[in-house]
């Protein structure tokens, strides 16, 4: 953090007094990412230890380095070159990792969006990054050919994992066929700092998604900040739970632990409560990163088996992407004897801005800023919010910022505020310094001329041990009122009855009578994004849609 940042945070709240001791390490004006990330392991001890588990096969560090080596020859020798757009829509591998490292060896921009995209959607951001390359697995090919078919026009180049055969409207190539090629190794490119080096999309539920871009010297700051933070060391093993098209699964489950000559644990099956498991009592992870819906699918798997797994190994849990129930993290902490560690983050700033850590963290709380990140609150006015309990836009200044919204002009003029990006996450301060999350901005809504926060009134219905999920919005009643109306997912075993429905809004009442929703609604499932959030705009949708 420069000295102008740290001197005008020193009158706001929240920052922990080593925040302000943090100055980011010096930048080359040229770097090679990969180097930071393999290379330089190379001559040292860590050369033989195990740098990536993939679906339960090991590579070392030396291996991983000949692998991503030889991807980026077969780039080379496919006529891919530096520059260009490579999209990557599939799920985790050790194919995946190796191409998305090449990419940015050898300055191909590798740009990564969720494998579950519908065909219209694959559409979109085909047409939207115009990639030289498509990178998918076999699975994705009917998928592509509608694609295709749907938009008119096809990427000249398909490198599919798996079996190739199946007709995708354009020439396929099996991606083993890369590390095959009897190309000589090709030198590794020396990004500038400023160069554009990779996109990641963002996670948007109020519009088409955003291409966010981001610079070479991410590779740099990200791992050195983050590092420091959460305190990694080589001797960590990280399971990050959350796919590699998500920041908070790329960041933390693959490239910063490379960067610190840790081992990441990676794989392509879903992570369902008895998968995660597994991973944690086969690799025994140091760090865990999640999500809240995984760690509840790891409380129902406890219980269904009747048994407490083994998360001995497991020092330091985070947690990111939507707020973590109290009632979820006194359960993890009753069975585990560990405190879940709430933070939230974005890929317009590239991973979290806000944290709780070893040493000092508030349950219920997101926690303070990451070295690094300067962030304020600021009112629907444009003023600054100072005073504690008073909710804001959470405002983060980073140089990991997006540069651009890849194609989106207006979107980027009105996120980018000079050098402050506008989260859209809705934020106070604790009266003793620690920030709360109070709802997105487009999720907030008003009864009886008062804002309600959805997550308010969640949180009291989860309070009940019968409900497993919950999710509020605001709809609109015969009268034109926005009212209150609950979508709730039970536990195996509870039944929807009105005596049930009854003591729910009994829990509302609690926190406000003008909070209670009308209505109560008992669903199998609730609607997600591709990063597995709560898709409250999708209810809403869907309310407004009805009869």
């Amino acid at each position: 953090m420069d000295e102008t940042s740290s001197r005008l945070a020193e009158s706001r709240l929240g920052y922990a007094p080593d925040w302000y001791e943090w100055r980011d390490p010096e930048i080359p004006q040229r770097l090679s990412p990969t180097e930071l990330l393999l290379d330089k392991h190379l001559d040292t001890a860590r050369a033989d230890k195990a740098a990536l588990v993939a679906d339960d096969v090991p590579y070392t560090y030396r291996e991983l380095h000949t692998l991503v080596e030889r991807t980026a020859a077969g780039l080379a020798d496919l006529g891919v070159r530096a520059g260009c757009r490579l999209l990557l829509v599939g799920t985790d591998s050790v194919e995946y990792v190796a191409l998305w490292l090449a990419c940015v060896r050898v300055g191909v921009v590798p740009v990564v969006v969720s494998d579950q995209v519908k065909a219209a959607q694959l559409a979109y951001y085909l047409d939207d990054v115009e990639p030289a390359v498509l990178y998918v697995d076999a699975a994705q090919l009917p998928k592509l050919a509608e694609a295709v078919a749907e938009l008119g026009t096809a990427p000249p180049l398909v490198l599919v994992r798996g079996d190739a055969t199946a007709d995708a409207g354009t020439r396929t190539v099996p991606v083993e066929s890369l590390t095959a090629s009897q190309a000589p190794p090709v030198t590794p490119v020396r990004l500038h700092a400023g160069d554009v080096a990779y996109m990641l999309y963002s996670g948007s539920t109020t519009g088409p998604a955003k291409g966010v871009t981001h610079l070479a010297h991410d590779f740099v700051l990200v791992p050195e900040r983050q590092g420091a933070f959460w305190e990694y060391t080589e001797d960590d093993v990280v399971h990050a739970t959350s796919k590699k098209f998500f920041t908070h699964g790329l960041w933390p489950g693959v490239l910063i632990p490379l960067y610190w000559g840790g081992t990441a644990v990676v794989g392509g099956a879903p992570p369902s409560g008895s998968e995660v498991v597994r991973i944690v009592e086969t690799y025994r992870p140091t760090k865990l990163i999640t999500v809240p819906t995984t760690v509840k699918a790891i409380l129902q798997y406890a219980d269904e088996a009747g048994r407490t797994p083994d998360f001995s190994s497991v020092g330091l849990v985070i947690t990111a992407s939507e707020q973590v129930p109290t009632e979820i993290a006194v359960r993890f902490d009753k069975l585990f004897g560990l405190e879940l560690l709430d933070s939230i983050g974005s890929s317009e700033v590239t991973y979290e801005w806000i944290a709780n850590r070893q040493r000092d963290f508030r349950r219920g709380t997101l926690g303070r800023p990451v070295f690094g990140y300067e962030v304020k609150l600021v009112d629907a006015e444009g003023d600054e919010v100072t005073e504690p309990g008073v909710e804001g836009e959470a405002w983060v200044r980073s140089r990991t910022a997006c540069l651009f919204y890849w194609r989106k002009y207006d979107a980027t003029r009105s996120t980018f505020i000079g050098p402050w990006t506008r989260t859209g996450d809705m934020l106070a301060l604790t009266g003793d310094g620690y920030f709360q999350f109070v709802g997105r901005r487009d999720d907030l809504f008003k009864v009886s001329g008062m804002w309600v926060s959805p997550l308010e009134v969640e949180g009291a219905i989860a309070t009940s041990p019968s409900v497993h999920e919950v999710a509020v919005v605001g709809v609109t009643d015969a009268s034109g009122l926005a009212r209150p109306k609950a979508f709730v997912v039970l536990r195996g075993g509870a039944r929807p009855s009105e005596e049930l429905t009854a003591d729910l809004r009994a829990r509302v009442r609690e926190v406000g009578g003008y909070k209670v929703p009308d209505e109560i609604a008992y669903v199998e499932a609730l609607p997600r994004t591709p990063l597995m959030k709560i898709n409250r705009r999708a209810l809403r949708l869907a309310e407004a849609a009805a009869p």
